[in-house]
């Protein structure tokens, strides 16, 4: 049988790590620089709302605040980004008439999809972002999946932009069949526009003249003022 020197197998050998090491390096998010996935729930997470809009135009658009917190250890996670949405009118912050889980998932071609989960109790769920560790105990079975309704983003010179596809995400108000999303993200700001249309493909709710602004207030849950007794 041929033998090999010590000294050649020791350098195959670290030239197969050294190839490892390398390979793994190229696949993973340079150090510091967080993942796409990050990024977005990052665009995502904190208070907004579109009270300058409204007030510039009150007859297209209506002052609407959203909170977006960061779920940790989500039991909805699978490895990815989990936050929780409400949506309300500024004028009746406790009152929110949305309220969601969107699970932040990467795609095969470098973008994101946001998946788009309803509580099943809406009123055991609201108003936990004031300690979004709470909200780490909902998982699977306490949430339904808004099929149809993913948002797909993906990032270009401006920031991340994308929406729902087709006509699969369903809705029944205001008689509609179908719901679209689009939707756009920038440092600050993020830009929703979502429309509803009956089976004629009329539009029957949602902005006619575009998307809705939403500026941001804080990168956190908003400061609330203790209530007066």
């Amino acid at each position: 049988m041929k033998r090999f020197p010590s000294a050649a197998i020791t350098a195959a050998l670290l030239s197969a790590t050294l190839f490892r090491t390398a390979a793994a390096a190229a696949e993973t998010p340079e150090a510091g620089k967080p993942g796409v996935t990050d990024e977005v729930a990052a665009l995502l997470a904190g208070t907004f709302d579109s009270k300058t809009q409204a007030d510039a135009n009150p007859d297209g658009f209506q002052a609407v605040r959203l909170v977006a917190v960061r779920v940790p250890k989500s039991r909805l996670g699978s490895g990815s980004p989990v936050l929780y949405v409400e949506q309300s009118m500024v004028a009746t912050p406790d009152k929110p008439y949305r309220i969601r889980f969107y699970r932040i998932e990467e795609t095969a071609d470098g973008g994101v999809v946001s998946r788009v989960f309803e509580p099943k109790e809406e009123l055991a769920v609201k108003g936990k972002w004031r300690d979004p560790s709470d909200l780490a105990l909902y998982g699977p079975g306490d949430v339904v999946e808004r099929l149809g309704c993913a948002v797909r983003l993906k990032k270009g010179a401006e920031g991340w932009e994308g929406g729902t596809e087709g006509k699969n995400c369903p809705s029944a108000r205001s008689g509609a069949r179908y719901a679209t999303s689009r939707a756009k993200l920038v440092a600050g700001r993020m830009e929703s526009w979502d429309r509803g249309y009956d089976l004629e493909d009329r539009q029957v709710w949602g902005a006619k003249e575009g998307p809705y602004v939403f500026e941001r207030r804080s990168e956190g849950p908003p400061s609330e003022t203790p209530a007066k007794d």
